[in-house]
This record gives C-alpha cells, structure tokens and sequence, in this order.
C-alpha cells in the first residue's frame, strides 16, 4: 500500500493538500500520513521538559483538529516531530516504492523562501520519492486518468523509468509527452519513452505548457528533475515561478 505524506503547517494551502491526497488515496487505496515539524528554539541553556512537552501538545492538538475531517476509511496515521522537516521526510521516504509526497505551494514566495528547508524546492532537492506540488490555485479533478509529461527530449534514466511505470500503473492512466521547442521547424509528432510526443512551438516555455494544459486537460501533469540540466535551470527561472503560480493542474516531480 501506498502513503502518501503531506507536510503541514496547518494552514489552509496545506489543507488542501490534505485534500487532493484524501482524493488520490479514495483512487488508489493508500494511506495518508500529515506530517508536522514543530521547531524547538536553539538555546545554549538547557530547554526545559515542560516547555518541550507543551509545544509537542499543541502540536499534537492542531493535528488533531486537522484530520477531523478525514473520511474513516482512508488510513490515517498523523505524526509530529521535533526533528527538521526535510530530515523527517528522507527517513519516511526510504521506503521509495511506497512512498509518495504531497505538497501545497504558495508559487513565487515559495520557490524562494529557503527558511528552515521547508519549501517545495528543498524538499525536491532532498527526496527521492516522487514529490506532487499543489499550486495554491490549482484546479484538482479526480480520478487522475490521464497524465502529460512534459519532456525536454532527454531519454528518463532506469530510476526515473521504474518510478514513471509505478506511478502511471498505480493511477491506471493514460499518458502523452509534450516537448515545447524554440524552432518552429521542429514542432511535429513523435515518440517518447514509449507514448506520443508532441513537439509544440513557443517562445516560453511555461506558456506553451499551459496552452497545452488547455487544450490536453490533464489532471496531472509530470516532470523530471534533471540535475544540473534542463529542469534545474527552468526550475529557477522567472518562468518557473510563473508556472508554479499559474499552473491549472498539480504537477508531480520525479528526481533523477
């Protein structure tokens, strides 16, 4: 069985990723584990018990009122920690088969808010498991059946295949790529990784993606975290925090 981890603040955006895994586990039979750091403040003096204990039960509380609202059949485990989210999440997801993330972002301010290491970015960086971003105002349908991959022509690696294959094996969806090219000469038909590509002209690539979204109506859309290559760069492009802002449909990361 899947679980599907969701990092929580317990603000309202991370409520909603709460509820696109609700959905998701509904489609696939998973579980759900919310997931909640609590920083204990550095002090070169002894922090005293009780204080640790009472952020620790007020943490335990807002988890509580959280999930209240979890149907009870979904698997449900909550858990809290004093540990560092991102160190909390690589020891969750060593199980990478069976582990999937699920978290909301705030676009722009995202991206670029490093603090604590809590942000999408960081955490794609830091996992192996595939990591499902929700943008605050993205518009989520259920069942996802049908997923659009947006490729850079480079062929996926054995690892990012194998999570490929599970991922759209689990979902039980269909799939097409889209490549978005520069040259109006290369925009045509094809292949890639055994499904059929699209190669679309556009100057910006977030706005070719979207036009695309548009017209495929994916309920998911996918992408590769190359290191040091292509998705890095865009991953930190104006273009990027556009994307991350405007997408219409969540994305999930698979890192190579």
């Amino acid at each position: 069985m899947k679980t599907l981890i969701i990092p929580t603040d317990f603000s309202p955006l991370s409520k909603k990723a709460l509820d696109f895994a609700v959905n998701l586990a509904a489609q696939i039979d998973a579980g759900i584990m919310p997931l909640h750091s609590y920083s204990v403040p550095y002090t070169s003096e002894t922090f005293s018990t009780s204080l640790v204990d009472m952020l620790r039960k007020n943490a335990e509380l807002a988890m509580e009122e959280f999930v209240k609202e979890v149907p009870g059949h979904i698997p449900c485990q909550r858990k809290v920690t004093p540990f560092p989210l991102k160190e909390e999440l690589k020891t969750l997801g060593k199980d990478i088969e069976n582990t999937w993330i699920i978290m909301a972002t705030h676009g722009e301010k995202d991206w670029w808010d490093h603090q604590l290491g809590t942000n999408a970015s960081h955490i794609i960086n830091a996992m192996n498991a595939p990591v499902f971003l929700i943008p605050e105002h993205a518009e989520c349908s259920f069942p996802i059946r049908h997923i659009l991959v947006a490729s850079d022509g480079m062929k996926m690696t054995d690892k990012v295949r194998e999570r490929w294959t599970d991922l759209k094996a689990t979902l039980n969806a269909s799939s097409q790529a889209l490549q978005v090219v520069k040259d109006q000469q290369e925009e045509g038909v094809g292949e890639f990784e055994g499904m059929p590509l699209y190669k679309l002209y556009h100057e910006n690539f977030k706005d070719g993606l979207i036009e695309a979204e548009e017209i495929v109506q994916p309920e998911l859309t996918l992408t590769v975290h190359h290191k040091r290559t292509w998705f890095e760069g865009i991953f930190h492009s104006s273009a990027t925090k556009e994307l991350a802002m405007n997408h219409t449909a969540p994305f999930v990361v698979l890192h190579e």
